[in-house]
């Protein structure tokens, strides 16, 4: 979906464009298009998790409501049957609601953004990646939020492990801001990681990577594996990264078995052409 330049004729007028090309404005048209509704969505996200935004923060607070009382100062000090976090500034509050909302504007935009990308680029693309186009944006999707919610699984350990390094004389009592950008940080970064086999696979399509080659480096990429997973995991006990670093592993192998699957595909359809 590239604007062209077309030639001049003899009389110095532009040559109409060839039928299914677009000029540069009507490029630019779409693309305004594509990111004023791509920005409506998000807005309207917004404003839906600022109307939930308690029950969004109930939810990201469990992992620390679950721990052991005796590592959650305030325990102590509220009321025992609640779990709460402090502010420590006038303004935390509204910036707190403020990374609530932002949280649903994510989740539920995200998609629809995705596809309003997807429209736009398809034009451009060849037959071949105009068909696995949308399959991307939807594994892109699923592989990010599997991320999350598995970073939200394995939260809890982390934040038992470092509340109890500095032992029974030290207990925790959490800044809410502070608590919610570490969950936010911590989900990104496990979302992002999930979409490694997705990475792999792109290569493999486009042939920059071969199953010959995936399964030659495999040691290093298993070693680089459990590095990512002590740098992404929120603590470094060899559980946590265990935990992390299992489904990138299966991740990489699911990807070799993909890139012999394209391989066998593409000689098969090479077989074809030719014959």
């Amino acid at each position: 979906m590239t604007a062209t330049a077309t030639p001049r004729d003899a009389g110095g007028d532009s040559a109409p464009p060839a039928p299914g090309e677009m000029t540069l404005f009507e490029h630019l048209n779409e693309l305004r298009s594509r990111l004023f509704k791509s920005a409506v969505a998000v807005v309207l996200g917004f404003l839906v998790g600022f109307l939930f935004r308690h029950q969004v923060f109930s939810v990201l607070i469990r992992p620390y409501c679950e721990l052991d009382p005796a590592l959650r100062a305030g325990s102590q000090i509220f009321d025992a049957e609640r779990c709460q976090l402090i502010v420590t500034e006038p303004l935390a509050m509204f910036f707190l609601s403020l990374k609530a909302a932002a949280v649903v504007a994510v989740v539920l935009a995200a998609p629809y953004v995705c596809y309003q990308i997807w429209r736009f680029v398809t034009p451009g693309l060849e037959p071949v990646e105009r068909k696995y186009a949308l399959p991307f944006v939807v594994i892109s999707q699923l592989l990010f939020v599997g991320g999350a919610v598995f970073s939200y699984i394995v939260i809890p350990r982390g934040l038992e492990f470092l509340l109890s390094l500095a032992g029974e004389d030290v207990v925790a009592l959490l800044d809410a801001n502070a608590y919610l950008g570490f969950m936010l940080q911590v989900m990104i970064s496990f979302g992002l990681a999930f979409e490694f086999p997705l990475v792999l696979v792109m290569l493999s399509l486009m042939g920059v990577v071969t199953a010959a080659s995936l399964r030659r480096w495999r040691r290093h990429a298993l070693f680089g594996t459990f590095v990512a997973a002590a740098i992404i995991t929120p603590t470094q006990d060899p559980l946590t990264m265990a935990l992390m670093a299992a489904p990138l592993v299966a991740f990489y192998e699911l990807s070799i078995l993909v890139a012999r699957y394209v391989e066998r595909r593409r000689r098969r359809q090479e077989a074809l052409s030719s014959a």
